[in-house]
């Protein structure tokens, strides 16, 4: 089974909370207002990914996705380089939508998963 569309280590609470709020004016003194604070996530490892996202058609080639660890599939896709294959799993390519559905995965992310792949 594989989780599309939210991060598993989330709490429900936190899945489920509003994404902002809305304020009229008046109601808040926006000079308070501080700027969010970035927290760098850990990155996920290119297996972590290809397991709850790729793998649902890379295990098989269902649609033409190019099979995992499978040489011959893949070496038209490695001669390119490995820029331009991290370039068709943003944008997407055929029956694969952007980011092959994992709108949370970082560019760094989407390269290690392909790494990954293509072992």
């Amino acid at each position: 089974l594989v989780h599309v569309g939210y991060d598993d280590n989330l709490t429900l609470a936190e899945r489920i909370a509003p994404l902002g709020q809305v304020y009229l004016e008046g109601d808040i003194d926006v000079n308070v207002i501080k700027a969010p604070v970035k927290t760098s996530a850990k990155a996920r490892s290119g297996e972590e990914i290809y397991t709850t996202v790729c793998a649902s058609c890379h295990a098989s080639g269902i649609l033409s996705a190019p099979k995992f660890g499978n040489k011959a599939d893949w070496a038209p896709r490695v001669k390119r380089g490995i820029a331009d294959l991290v370039k068709v799993a943003i944008t997407g390519v055929g029956a694969m939508p952007p980011k092959g559905t994992c709108m949370n995965c970082s560019d760094d992310e989407l390269t290690a998963a392909i790494e990954h792949m293509i072992k």
